[in-house]
């Protein structure tokens, strides 16, 4: 296996924020030990001649990207999910404070309706998990295929600057199975978005077995997941950008959840 070094920098003020998440992540990850060797090494970071901030970690090469989501991907998800994690109730999480947060700042910048859309989305989020008390874990937040590589039985995953605490336990699965579907333009059926939320399912009761799981919770978590990377697209441009492939196919489920949704009562 041959290591060698990935150096990144920041192109605008963005970036250099980005870029100091990450190398703030990596500190952190580099003290987990059931993540060593799987994800980067931080081997130097600093300004660079244009007043921009880079970072230089270590990369493993490995045999390549991989689209199927394989029990490599469950067990490295269940790690990172370990290595930091609340047990709490969804309206003190930080999940259920950053989807507030991301709808209050999209005020203004939409429709009244397509507002009244989400904040409807998100009080069934809040219904739905009201007497559910689950573990809120540390997500990557860009859980996908072009972010990982497979070595032997391992997985070597980078690019930690959309990482995050408290996120639903189900983001990086159903990221990971939805996003590639869904950035190729294709359409995220309600049949599918159910086969996702089986397998995120079946990761749920094998990377946390204490907690209950039932059919309303796996729904409610998804429309958090669905709600976060909308929000997450729609926030920094100001708008809901229906030409975006990802923001078309999210806002569609989101608006039709009554068709793939279990009901809570």
């Amino acid at each position: 296996m041959v290591n060698y070094s990935l150096v990144k920098s920041a192109a605008d003020e963005r970036g250099d924020r980005q870029l100091a998440r990450e190398a703030q992540w990596l500190r952190e990850l580099a003290q987990v030990r059931e993540l060593d060797g799987q994800v980067p090494r931080l081997l130097d970071e600093g300004i660079n001649g244009e007043g921009r901030r880079f970072l230089v970690m270590s990369v493993a090469q490995g045999t390549g990207e991989t689209r199927a989501f394989t029990p490599g991907h469950e067990r490295f998800l269940a790690s990172l999910g370990k290595a930091r994690f609340r047990s709490i109730d969804f309206e003190v999480s930080g999940c259920c404070e950053q989807l507030n947060q991301s709808l209050l700042e999209l005020e203004g910048c939409v429709s009244p309706k397509v507002l009244a859309t989400l904040r409807a989305a998100y009080h069934d989020c809040e219904t739905a998990l009201l007497y559910w008390t689950g573990p809120y874990v540390l997500s990557q937040g860009d859980f996908a295929p072009w972010n990982i590589r497979t070595l032997g039985s391992q997985l070597f995953v980078y690019d930690w600057g959309k990482a995050r605490t408290e996120a639903s336990p189900l983001d990086d699965v159903l990221h990971y199975v939805m996003i590639q579907r869904a950035l190729h333009g294709r359409t995220v059926t309600a049949a599918f978005l159910q086969s996702a939320m089986k397998r995120a399912y079946d990761f749920a009761l094998l990377a946390y077995p204490e907690w209950t799981w039932r059919a309303p919770v796996i729904g409610a978590l998804t429309l958090v997941y669905l709600l976060g990377a909308l929000l997450h697209h729609s926030v920094p441009a100001r708008r809901l950008d229906r030409a975006d492939p990802l923001v078309k196919s999210y806002w569609n489920l989101i608006e039709k959840r009554s068709a793939w949704m279990p009901s809570h009562h």
